[in-house]
């Protein structure tokens, strides 16, 4: 068998998208990422390490994880385990009269445990929209779009039913490396650097270095960054405010390196970025 299996469909000029991944290697994102959809990432077998924002959690079989628009997140393989999922990529757009079930979107958890009924039901409707996208038979892209409708009610009546609070399995380590990553959301606005980080924690830069990468994925630079480029889109996104000011904001201190940073991390500039915004919101609104 192939290390990775991959079975992938588009819909919608990108605004869906649904992958299944049988994942039979160590496995690590390539490049650390935000986007403006939703991802629904539900685990088949086996084991997934998640950082997103500034929480670290693992999910296994039944698990369902939700990232939600310009969630700052990274995954990665647990040693020693395999990890076949499907996941389910969308912009709210591809379901722009489904009001309520964007509401619970919104203020879902980053993951939920399913029961084994549960779990049937999910899996159900996950291979049915790999059935529709694959085999592409009469209106299967409006089919595919009511059996998302129909998942996010399913999750949105698990959750109205599961009370159950998970047991913390963090260790030690991995919660004071969630802590950092709690003060560096809490305070991107400042001239973070690695000595002042580690000062404020009362540990070395080479320990808060070395660990913050083994536990997230992530660099400690690339981390401050990605959250300072997020927090920058928003204000693109919802304010009027000058480019100029916005990289002030967000803690950059000269444009010209706000610029190169969020090019990179965006593969667009600030402008078009924005100007891409403001036409989402005329054509909604039209």
């Amino acid at each position: 068998m192939n290390k990775l299996t991959l079975e992938s469909y588009i819909l919608a000029e990108d605004l869906f998208r649904i992958r299944y991944v049988n994942e039979k290697t160590f496995y690590q994102m390539d490049h650390t990422h935000f986007h403006n959809g939703y991802e629904l990432y539900y685990v088949l077998a086996g084991k997934k390490l998640f950082f997103i924002n500034d929480e670290l959690l693992y999910a296994q079989k039944g698990d369902l994880v939700i990232i939600h628009p310009f969630d700052v997140h990274k995954t990665s393989s647990v040693e020693g385990s395999d990890a076949e999922r499907i996941v389910v990529h969308f912009n709210q757009d591809f379901i722009a009269d489904c009001e309520e079930e964007i509401k619970y979107l919104v203020r879902s958890p980053y993951k939920i445990n399913l029961s084994l009924k549960e779990q049937l039901q999910a899996e159900r409707i996950l291979h049915d929209m790999l059935r529709e996208c694959k085999v592409k038979e009469y209106q299967y892209e409006q089919y595919t779009r009511l059996l998302l409708q129909m998942f996010i009610i399913m999750l949105e009546r698990v959750k109205e039913q599961n009370n159950v609070v998970e047991k913390d399995t963090r260790t030690a380590t991995e919660k004071k490396i969630v802590e950092i990553a709690t003060y560096i959301n809490k305070n991107y606005q400042m001239n973070l650097s690695l000595q002042h980080i580690a000062t404020v924690f009362f540990i070395s830069t080479s320990y808060l270095s070395r660990t913050f990468k083994k536990v997230t994925r992530f660099n400690v630079s690339e981390y401050i960054q990605l959250v300072r480029i997020r927090e920058a889109q928003y204000l693109l996104r919802e304010t009027d405010s000058k480019i100029i000011d916005i990289a002030e904001r967000v803690g950059f201190n000269q444009i010209a390196h706000f610029n190169k940073v969020f090019k990179k991390m965006t593969n667009t500039s600030p402008v078009k970025f924005r100007q891409t915004m403001n036409r989402r919101k005329q054509n909604k609104q039209s």
